[in-house]
């Protein structure tokens, strides 16, 4: 165990200091610390060591919200515990590590003042994966940090005022520094700094989506007017007198031809017109809103679907996911797949011990199966992860345990070695679960099944067998001449060879 080598003493509080270099910029209202400190006292010790410049006083080093309190409630002593003067070497950085740890079980740090320690012990030579570990951060939240806490521009004051969360100004760091679209990220600053309530990262991707669309039909406006191109008047994209042109032409062939152009709310490439030959009747002023705002969500709608993409990227990230939620999604999963299929229903009635009702009467048919639905429901979500894992695995099996109870179920192909689905390739997957997974053994009957239906098809895929057969063999079919495996009974003639038809004919 590490040697403490602290003294308690009570201090005047005349002696005792704030820290020069505090990393919390704001102490935040003291009164009911305040109010505390004077009703019971100070009762956790300030955390004090000798002041290098002042003979007899004192510089904290933690609780220099305490000591403010304690001022505020009157107090002219206070208790603290005084630490051996620091060394030149290790001082400033163990003061940094003491305020962001202590800093953030009281009174939460601001991510800014949090940033400011992050950084000043970067300064002092402390490296980022030792940071990192110190204080439970990824990489590149340290470096993020960092950066921040350098900087003085638009990010770090939206970040320091609180309008910025840090995955926020991460995004826009990345923006800063692999976008190559000219003024995206000034821009988008710009548009983030005026937004009085900050902006959350769906709101920053949102709009940096925006700016560059803005950006990118800024440019093509630019070059469309180099063209001396014509811009169409507002209602060129709902008048009849104008239709859209389809064919795909360069911006000078659109010139040539006369085609005058317009842009879509916020749409970075310009739709071409051309004067309609037959004139339809004028859209009214309903239609013409209903075409605008049209125009509108088919632009915006992407782009708002890029900033959903985006949340949802970074709530699976982030968010730490509720198992309550995972079982009602799988045990709903379950219950969904065999509603419908009445074998489905009685084999998981059997497993979960919930009858199926009698559904003859279809007048209440549909009340008991929802009745029977919600109580497998309540069943299911009261069982483990791994036992609903197994169980979903299980549901996607059921609709082939009623081919099993006839010999067709085992019927083979020969076409299982392409993409064709046989009816043995779902079988195969359902043994193969039953065995893996819920430690079935075959029953004699059921090899005998697989064995028979393996040998009057020797086109089968073997990889598919699940029982050796007896006795293989490497035979040529006297019909289709094609080389076969089977046994050494084998009559000669392939299972479905026409030849082998006509034989059955005679």
């Amino acid at each position: 165990m590490a040697k403490f080598n602290g003294r308690l003493e009570v201090l005047a509080l005349s002696a005792v200091h704030q820290h020069p270099d505090n990393i919390r910029e704001d102490l935040g209202d003291l009164t009911q610390l305040s109010g505390e400190i004077k009703s019971l006292g100070l009762l956790n010790p300030l955390l004090v060591y000798p002041h290098p410049d002042r003979e007899g006083d004192y510089i904290v080093q933690d609780g220099n919200r305490r000591r403010a309190a304690a001022a505020q409630a009157g107090l002219t002593d206070v208790p603290c515990v005084v630490l051996p003067e620091p060394t030149e070497e290790r001082g400033a950085r163990a003061d940094i590590e003491t305020m962001l740890t202590t800093g953030r079980n009281h009174r939460p740090l601001s991510e800014a003042e949090v940033s400011k320690g992050i950084q000043g012990l970067l300064d002092l030579g402390m490296d980022i994966t030792t940071v990192g570990k110190k204080f439970k951060m990824s990489r590149k939240e340290v470096q993020t940090r960092a950066k921040v806490a350098q900087k003085d521009d638009g990010v770090s004051k939206a970040y320091s005022a609180g309008r910025l969360r840090l995955d926020a100004v991460q995004r826009l760091q990345e923006l800063e520094e692999q976008s190559d679209i000219p003024e995206l990220y000034e821009r988008t600053v710009e548009r983030i700094e005026d937004m009085a309530n900050g902006a959350s990262i769906d709101t920053v991707e949102r709009v940096i989506a925006e700016t560059e669309l803005s950006i990118k039909k800024s440019l093509r406006v630019a070059e469309l007017k180099d063209l001396d191109a014509k811009e169409g008047d507002y209602e060129i994209s709902y008048s009849n007198a104008w239709t859209a042109v389809e064919d795909k032409m360069t911006d000078a062939e659109h010139v040539a031809a006369g085609h005058k152009y317009r842009f879509n709310y916020r749409d970075p490439e310009p739709i071409w017109y051309v004067k309609a030959k037959k004139v339809k009747p004028e859209l009214t002023e309903a239609e013409k809103q209903e075409k605008q705002t049209q125009n509108k969500l088919k632009s915006m709608l992407p782009i708002v679907q890029r900033s959903r993409i985006a949340f949802v990227k970074n709530a699976f990230e982030t968010v730490k996911p509720s198992e309550v939620v995972a079982k009602e999604a799988i045990a709903k999963k379950i219950t969904t797949q065999v509603l419908y299929s009445e074998e489905g229903r009685t084999i998981l009635g059997e497993v979960v011990g919930l009858k199926v009702p009698d559904l003859d009467d279809m007048s209440s048919a549909y009340v008991l199966l929802d009745r029977w639905n919600t109580e497998v429901h309540k069943h299911l979500i009261r069982q483990s992860m791994a036992y609903l894992g197994v169980m979903l695995a299980f549901a996607d099996h059921l609709g082939t345990e009623e081919t099993l109870g006839k010999l067709s179920g085992f019927e083979r192909s020969g076409f299982e070695n392409g993409n064709y689905s046989s009816r043995w390739i779902s079988s195969h997957a359902y043994y193969s679960f039953l065995t893996e997974h819920l430690g079935y053994q075959l029953d004699l009957d059921e090899k005998l099944a697989m064995e028979y239906s393996a040998m009057n098809e020797p086109r089968r895929n073997r990889e598919l067998d699940l029982v050796p057969l007896p006795d293989e063999v490497t035979a040529t079919c006297t019909g289709c001449k094609q080389e076969v495996v089977a046994d050494s009974k084998w009559a000669g003639l392939c299972h479905g060879c026409p030849d082998a038809d006509e034989d059955e004919d005679e």
